[in-house]
């Protein structure tokens, strides 16, 4: 009875397990079914992914290292082994220097000594000299107290003789034509003190007074060059027949915000200066001229790409019935405004020029611009406007040394043709 009992009460117990145990057995056999059907797209996507990655690694090994060019490689060495450095810093004051004379005088280096810092820093010595196989040379030297009165006083002389026999002269006016290129040699010394006074960091005001000796002669260039003398008359130009002596007298104001004056890019640079050549031989060419200049330079995105504004006048004013000599004209053409003509281009007594640049960093220690020039002479004051201006186009590249320009490399084009520049100085930098 019991038994019986019991036993009935387990296949009460177990009865209910049955369909459990069905329930999971058609479980299990669903997921096997879904697994078997899964296998195949995972597989697939797995080949998939495989295949991507193997691409990958194929185009891995086909990319290849980015060449620089022969030229940037050059460049990277000379900055990698400090090559401009080691010149230019020198030894002991000595150095070297490269560039300096007047434009078509050739390549020209000279040796260089300078101390800016001899008794405590109260005086400074500078002497060069350089020259060229044209046959050109530039002897300077300067000694000055440039710290006087807690640096706003600055006291010094300075001496120079130049001789440059390959100075180009194509008549006077804005007319002159292309075809009337001629060469002459002008040699000159210059003797004069200087008077600086620094009321502010950037403000100088000073005076300079001495004594100029200016010899013109026949140059020593290409036979197939005419020489000045023997195309233009004294007639037609001032002082081609006769040399003297001026003394030479300057007063000027200039302002000075450039946040690296040996390669801006930013702030500006602004001066007027008045000159009053008097001549004491012949006393046929006692002029005054004014040089009016302003700079500035627009940086952006991070001081990496600069818009440098320049624009220039001089004007000149004789005394009675005097005339200025062609040698002092102020002059348009060359590397430093007018960089689509040659050297010298055009002279009389006035011009105005402008030129706008766009430049910007490549690579360290290089710089790239394009450019546009404009500018005319006139013999008059009157007619300094900007109607028929002259004007020329183009490119450069700028070599930097520990952030001041060494070296540049311009290439302007005009209605004459086009021009390639080499210089050792910034392009507003006038060295004449």
């Amino acid at each position: 009875m019991i038994l019986g009992v019991f036993t009935h009460g387990c296949q009460l117990a177990v009865a209910p397990r049955r369909p459990w145990r069905a329930a999971a057995a058609r479980a299990l056999a669903l997921g096997a079914i879904l697994w078997a059907a899964s296998a195949p797209a995972a597989a697939q996507h797995s080949t998939r992914a495989e295949e991507i990655q193997a691409q990958r690694e194929k185009k891995k090994a086909e990319v290849q290292p980015e060449e620089n060019t022969p030229a940037e490689r050059v460049l990277n060495t000379m900055r990698d082994k400090r090559v401009l450095e080691r010149i230019t810093e020198g030894y002991r004051g000595i150095n070297l220097v490269f560039g300096g004379l007047a434009t078509g005088q050739g390549f020209a280096m000279g040796p260089r000594y300078q101390r800016n810092y001899l008794a405590d820093g109260n005086l400074a010595l500078r002497m060069s000299a350089r020259g060229s196989v044209a046959q050109a040379y530039l002897l300077d030297a300067e000694i000055s107290l440039p710290r006087l009165a807690n640096d706003h006083l600055h006291l010094g002389v300075f001496a120079q003789n130049r001789n440059f026999p390959r100075i180009g002269y194509y008549g006077p006016g804005p007319d002159s034509l292309k075809s009337n290129r001629t060469h002459y040699r002008l040699e000159d010394v210059l003797v004069e003190g200087q008077f600086i006074v620094k009321p502010t960091r950037r403000l100088n005001l000073g005076v300079t007074s001495g004594l100029l000796h200016v010899n013109t002669g026949p140059g020593n260039y290409a036979d197939t060059l005419a020489r000045t003398e023997d195309v233009f008359t004294p007639a037609q130009v001032a002082g081609i027949d006769n040399q003297t002596s001026f003394l030479r007298h300057t007063a000027f104001v200039e302002f000075n915000y450039l946040d690296n004056p040996g390669g801006p890019r930013s702030g500006g640079y602004y001066v007027a200066r008045f000159t009053y050549f008097d001549d004491r031989d012949l006393k046929l060419h006692d002029f005054r001229q004014l040089h009016l200049e302003a700079q500035q330079y627009i940086p952006f995105f991070n001081a990496r790409r600069v818009i440098a504004l320049r624009a220039r006048t001089v004007m000149s004013m004789e005394n009675g019935a005097s005339s200025v000599p062609f040698y002092l004209q102020p002059s348009l053409g060359g590397p430093y405004d007018l960089r689509g003509f040659r050297a010298y281009r055009f002279h009389d007594d006035n011009h105005i020029a402008v030129n706008a640049e766009y430049r910007w960093e490549s690579f360290t220690g290089l710089e790239m611009a394009i450019f546009a020039d404009a500018g005319k002479v006139t013999p008059k004051r009157s007619q300094l406007n900007f109607h028929n201006l002259e004007s020329s186009v183009g490119f450069g590249l700028r070599f930097n040394l520990r952030n001041n320009v060494f070296m540049r490399i311009d290439t302007g084009f005009s209605h004459e043709g086009f021009q390639v520049w080499l210089k050792f100085s910034g392009p507003f930098e006038d060295r004449r």
